[in-house]
């Protein structure tokens, strides 16, 4: 019977590591593939290499990237410390560092989730299908096929921290709390909610007779994550910027010029907020049916347990008016890392349903449909969504276009590239940023400064922000006026070398 009872445990436990290790090979043929070809890109896996390079030698991380040339320091851009703990990591890994840790984090994620489902359910058969409907998720894909974001990692602490909370285990509960806080400025904002989810989670009657415990640890952390951004956000960055940071709120200056202008515009225009959540305020036909997009797609993943779950609604409030409410089109739909936050919750709520409905005859088809509904739902918006700008070649792993280098010959550029000295300033395409950020200085072209080489591609999907007849106008103007010698012209790569008189 012992021996038994070990089989039968190691088949459980096989199905899961064989789960993990299937999405972590499609995880990897995605972002490293991506890297590997040359489409990732300086905003925003150059930036992030760079500063990681700068705290890897010592220095300050400055953020060099920047489209108008000012060179602000990098917490200011974006306040996240925990840029500090993957260097390490860094001198094993490299470039490739930061795209294996946000992997890693997915699948680590999709693990704290699948065991908050083995504490919340009472079932016969380990809940393998949470395993499945995590890592399936539309959002996840959507993000690692454009580069790294630290919102990813915050996202995936989120299970962590609800298991702890569950289980009252203060001390890891405190420590996740602490690790997403330092992963950017805006998750303590989304912490917030998070935290007044999990004590309502079973209701307001539940709530009332669990207040002394909750006022005792939930509660004064939850003040503390209220304190924390508004102190980061209003004193620290600004202070750490000097004026050189990107405005992130310039994105919502339609509704207001601050935080407290944003909100009082929303609270007393209640119809027009309404809107806003649903349709477009833009008049570009492009926009008209994005933001419907993500509501349907959010829908087909599991989003009837927010409706029925309303407290892990609560929790996406953040999430929900960061992408509606912004007059940038991009963060309204389904494309990159503005939607990972959705996918623990959803996870998390569907847990919690389940859990409500586990004597419920047609629980397993209902199960079933669910995630075949999250797997052909991630299937169809790889190939085609409305969402602008989308570029299947980065994201769809199933087709062959994924993996072709668009007429590039790679293994002769990543040669050029080790040619290159180290340690000097260079102006680069943005495709060439993740790769060649392990220098003091490095600049997004046509932004040149004292760089003493400029790197170029000449193709139009890796040279933003500058299109290629402007690209080959503006290295002729170089060329023309003796400023830099073109050394390199050959399978649309362009290498100028600072002229010294």
């Amino acid at each position: 019977m012992k021996i038994k009872g070990i089989l039968a445990a190691w088949k459980v436990r096989k199905s899961e590591i064989l789960i993990l290790l299937l999405f972590a090979a499609i995880y990897s043929s995605v972002s490293l593939v991506n890297h590997y070809l040359y489409r990732t890109h300086a905003l925003d896996l150059g930036m992030f290499n760079h500063a990681i390079h700068a705290i890897s030698t010592g220095n300050n991380p400055h953020f060099t990237l920047t489209l108008d040339g000012k060179e602000p320091l990098y917490l200011a851009d974006h306040f996240s410390p925990i840029t500090y703990i993957y260097v390490p990591i860094y001198y094993v890994f490299g470039s490739w560092t930061l795209l294996l840790i946000q992997i890693t984090s997915v699948l680590f994620g999709a693990w704290g989730s699948y065991k908050v489902a083995l504490l919340k359910l009472d079932m016969t058969k380990k809940p393998l299908f949470i395993l499945v409907f995590f890592l399936s998720q539309w959002a996840v894909f959507s993000a690692l096929s454009f580069d790294f974001h630290n919102n990813v990692i915050a996202a995936m602490l989120v299970p962590w921290l609800y298991l702890y909370f569950l289980k009252r285990q203060k001390l890891k509960f405190l420590l996740v709390i602490i690790l997403l806080l330092l992963t950017k400025e805006n998750t303590a904002l989304w912490l917030i909610f998070i935290l007044t989810g999990f004590m309502l989670e079973k209701g307001f009657a539940q709530f009332k007779n669990n207040f002394k415990n909750f006022l005792s640890w939930e509660i004064p952390i939850l003040l503390f994550a209220i304190f924390y951004f508004i102190f980061i956000v209003s004193y620290v960055m600004p202070m750490l910027s000097n004026g050189d940071a990107l405005n992130q709120i310039s994105r919502y200056d339609h509704l207001g010029n601050s935080v407290s202008e944003i909100a009082y515009t929303l609270l007393i225009n209640p119809w027009e907020t309404i809107k806003l959540l649903v349709e477009s305020n833009s008049n570009d036909p492009i926009s008209f049916g994005i933001k419907m997009e993500l509501h349907t797609i959010i829908l087909l993943s599991g989003g009837i347990a927010l409706l029925l779950r309303p407290a892990y609604l609560l929790m996406l409030i953040p999430i929900f008016a960061q992408k509606l409410f912004s007059s940038n089109m991009d963060l309204w739909g389904i494309n990159g890392q503005y939607s990972i936050e959705f996918t623990p919750i959803l996870t998390l709520a569907f847990i919690d349903l389940v859990r409500v409905l586990k004597n419920w005859k047609y629980l397993k088809l209902f199960v079933s449909i669910s995630i075949l509904l999250i797997v052909l739902s991630t299937i169809r918006t790889l190939r085609v969504r409305k969402s602008a700008n989308y570029d299947r070649t980065n994201s769809d792993f199933t087709s062959i276009i994924h993996y072709q280098s668009n007429g590039l010959d790679i293994p002769y550029i990543r040669q050029q590239l080790k040619l290159i000295p180290k340690n000097i300033p260079l102006s680069v395409s943005s495709c060439f940023a993740p790769h060649l950020a392990d220098r003091k200085k490095i600049y997004l072209f046509p932004i040149v400064k004292d760089a003493e080489f400029i790197v170029l591609i000449q193709d139009n999907s890796r040279t933003y922000p500058v299109m290629i007849e402007n690209l080959n106008q503006q290295v002729e103007e170089l060329v023309k006026t003796r400023k830099f010698l073109k050394i390199r012209d050959h399978n649309k790569l362009i290498i100028l070398q600072k002229q010294t008189n």
